[in-house]
């Protein structure tokens, strides 16, 4: 239950972590940016055999929403999508809306995240104390393991707090923004909600689905439709953390989905963490209404989204967290994922809003060993195929080289680009003037399959086209 939501000011001294305002230039978007602490109470669940049962009820707590919008409400386009925040490197990374923020503000569509776990809140209390000492998820109950063992990730919860708080606070989340006088967004009403998360919280969304969106009926979907991006299924949480990382004891299927549900993976998560055990067949059935992409060449960390976007990002740095490429080789891999999520989440939209179906596509291939099967220029087969993949100037690898030992698990999360030598280049794509008509040529097709949108192809091009620069096409 959702007791109060407090919205908490922006000042010249106090201001919300990791904001967006100044780096994505929420003003000149016609955007603003507001924080909230959201109070109330969560259950906390466990297991009765195979029944989900209430361990302890009413636990109180005190979370944060980031909240970005249109400041002129005519301009909202009826889509607010809902992110579980990131907390993996025990910071609130807002990865969906490091990649999707252009067509979230361009299109008029309203964010939300909401922090997921306790492990962030000593960064954000590195940040700026005053501003977040209220933060609490308090753990009502004795744990029952180790410190280290707690939880779905090792080291990442503690015994004085519950991420198991999480599933209510979703709920009632999700409830509170169904009503059409809710004292966030109700001027904004009516509109579709949608639920995404990055990574680890992707994992989250397999929990939510299968034990607690559809465990009671209700005469309105808590989500109206769901964006899995990059998903990590061997993150799943339990219902506690006093579970421990019981993930690959179990299975990772979403069971069913009555709302449209796109997952999308780079092709780091085709290679790793057990999805393909968890990975769906696409399907249009009432019960199961799902698709699944690949995204050959991409990685699960890229430059843009893990340098790019932080370049001098003091909060970030307050934090605790220094956001480098982690690898030895000389070009990190910049693929531009984005354009897919981009696509991705239109079609959504399009499912959610009109019914329309998004195309089935091919997975990326994988031989028996369920390594991703390489085409003749060293590149993986099948999936959701860019421009930039189709007409390739380099090897895109999902893993690098680590700089130094303590860098081997940043290493298997972000790749690096093989540059063509300038002769195959040359005898690949001719001139820089060929090239960037082959380019232009492979963008419309996309546009074409609905594999991107009409307002990427110019970005589209430019990276490509800009990249054959770099490596000597003239």
């Amino acid at each position: 239950m959702i007791n109060a939501l407090e919205q908490i000011p922006t000042t010249e001294v106090s201001h919300p972590f990791c904001t967006a305002r100044e780096k994505c230039h929420l003003r000149e978007a016609g955007y603003i940016e507001e924080e909230y602490f959201l109070a109330g109470v969560s259950n906390v669940y466990g297991w009765e055999g195979e029944k989900k049962t209430i361990l302890y009820k009413d636990a109180p707590y005190t979370n944060r929403l980031i909240v970005r919008k249109p400041e002129r409400i005519e301009n909202f386009s009826g889509n607010v999508v809902v992110e579980i925040l990131n907390s993996t490197s025990f910071i609130d990374f807002d990865r969906v809306w490091v990649l999707t923020r252009k067509h979230l503000m361009r299109n008029g569509d309203i964010y939300i995240g909401i922090t997921s776990k306790p492990n962030v809140i000593p960064a954000m209390l590195r940040f700026d104390h005053d501003r977040y000492h209220r933060l609490s998820w308090q753990n009502p109950l004795p744990s029952q393991l180790p410190d280290i063992e707690l939880g779905n990730m090792r080291g990442a919860s503690a015994p004085e707090t519950e991420d198991g708080l999480f599933w209510d606070m979703l709920l009632d989340l999700a409830g509170f923004l169904r009503d059409p006088e809710n004292s966030l967004l109700a001027e904004y009403g009516p509109y579709f909600q949608y639920l995404a998360g990055w990574s680890q919280s992707g994992a989250y969304m397999i929990r939510f689905l299968n034990d607690f969106a559809y465990a009671e009926e209700r005469d309105v979907p808590l989500f109206d439709g769901y964006y899995s991006c990059g998903s990590a299924s061997s993150c799943l949480p339990d219902l506690n953390q006093n579970y421990g990382r019981t993930a690959m004891e179990q299975s990772r299927k979403i069971r069913h989905c009555y709302q449209p549900f796109i997952e999308i993976h780079t092709e780091s998560e085709n290679q790793l963490w057990g999805n393909d055990e968890a990975r769906g067949e696409d399907s249009d059935a009432e019960d199961m209404k799902y698709r699944v992409y690949d995204i050959p060449g991409a990685s699960h960390d890229t430059k843009s989204t893990m340098i790019d976007y932080y370049i001098g990002d003091v909060d970030v740095y307050k934090g605790g967290i220094v956001p480098n490429y982690p690898g030895k080789e000389l070009h990190p891999n910049d693929f531009p994922s984005e354009l897919v999520f981009h696509a991705g989440l239109e079609m959504l939209y399009a499912w959610t809003r009109e019914g329309i179906a998004p195309p089935v596509l091919s997975p990326i291939e994988v031989d028996e060993k369920g390594e991703n099967c390489k085409d003749a220029l060293g590149n993986s087969k099948g999936g959701w195929r860019l421009p930039a993949i189709e007409e390739p100037l380099c090897v895109y690898h999902t893993q690098c080289t680590p700089l130094q030992p303590d860098l081997a698990f940043a290493a298997t999360l972000f790749g690096y680009d093989e540059p063509f030598p300038i002769e195959r280049l040359t005898a690949l794509h001719g001139d820089l003037a060929a090239y960037q008509k082959k380019i232009s040529d492979a963008a419309g097709k996309c546009i074409e399959q609905g594999l991107l949108l009409e307002a990427d192809k110019d970005t589209c091009i430019e990276y490509v086209v800009s990249k054959a620069r770099e490596y000597g096409l003239r």
